[in-house]
């Protein structure tokens, strides 16, 4: 980015988010502090009224306000496409109205030839969440939450296990909403268990937002992790790209490319790292007789089992 596109750059951002401090503009666009505040320098010298805040960092001076934006054809692009796929993959509601009112804003200000580059994209690309459930941005448990973490309100949750029907009740300090594998998860410090905790809201069965409000913990970046399984399966050579188009999430992509660039088959074999055998056998046996698991010997054993069940159920 040269230097002028990143000046009009640092004006959106003051007019966007008000307080900003110059190691957020250093992050941002992966500059050295010292060349932000020759930046913020030249931005005053050219009129632009910049207030520092000791200790805090800078604001633009109240009343002073950008012109109207400008989108380049590629960024217009971008927005027809965002909602686009916003409209395709969300349930009916007030987003998707928000989401086409802020699209005609943006087509009142697009130059005619800009316009038409971005309609005829979006005529010809279409979204559909078939047959997955659409996202609902309107879910009031969705929404609620929202406000909690806004509020850094605690949240009472009463939250069904994954894998069995225990119940718990307990109390969260909510962080972060993720769209994890298709669901919204909830990311929180959990009390009961005292550490960083992953809900799924569809496991949610009631949620209280109560009135205390909690400090944001420092609890690093929370990325998820492979589990401590380690299972290698064969798939034959006739399923393996439907394999690939309907992959399961727990696959592990260096371990997979290591093992099958060492053989010359047909074959695949993949490597998975699941939390517990039951987060994946569905899946598996979604593959009949053309799959095999390689290792741990303990699953190997445990689909045998389910498999005989099956038989006996269906002879």
């Amino acid at each position: 980015m040269n230097r002028v596109d990143r000046l009009m750059a640092y004006l959106l951002l003051f007019q966007s988010r008000g307080l900003m401090r110059a190691q957020d503009f250093a992050r941002r666009f992966e500059i050295s502090e010292r060349t932000v505040y020759r930046d913020i320098q030249a931005l005053g010298e050219v009129g632009v009224p910049i207030a520092a805040m000791p200790g805090e960092g800078y604001r633009l001076m109240p009343g002073y306000y950008l012109p109207p934006i400008a989108f380049s054809p590629e960024e217009a692009r971008a927005l027809f496409l965002a909602v686009s796929m916003l409209s395709g993959f969300t349930t009916a509601g007030d987003t998707q109205k928000a989401a086409q009112a802020a699209l005609e804003k943006i087509r009142a200000v697009l130059p005619a030839a800009t316009l038409r580059q971005a309609e005829a994209l979006q005529a010809i690309i279409r979204f559909f969440a078939f047959p997955n459930s659409p996202l609902d941005f309107d879910d009031p448990r969705f929404l609620r939450l929202q406000e909690a973490i806004h509020r850094r309100q605690v949240v009472h949750l009463r939250y069904h296990a994954q894998h069995s029907n225990e119940v718990t009740e307990r109390d969260v300090e909510p962080m972060q909403l993720v769209m994890i594998d298709k669901a919204w998860v909830l990311s929180a410090y959990c009390r009961l268990r005292q550490g960083a905790r992953a809900f799924r809201l569809d496991r949610i069965d009631k949620l209280t937002l109560r009135q205390e409000q909690f400090t944001p913990r420092d609890l690093g970046v929370q990325i998820p992790q492979p589990g401590p399984l380690r299972i290698v399966v064969r798939f034959d050579a006739s399923i393996v790209r439907w394999v690939r188009e309907r992959q399961h999430y727990s696959l592990d992509e260096t371990e997979t490319a290591a093992i099958n660039n060492s053989s010359e088959e047909g074959d695949a074999l993949m490597v998975y790292r699941p939390r517990s055998f039951d987060q994946i056998e569905g899946w598996l046996f979604s593959w009949g007789e053309k799959v095999e698991i390689l290792e741990p010997a303990e699953l190997r054993r445990h689909m045998a089992k389910i498999a005989r069940r099956i038989l006996a159920q269906h002879s």
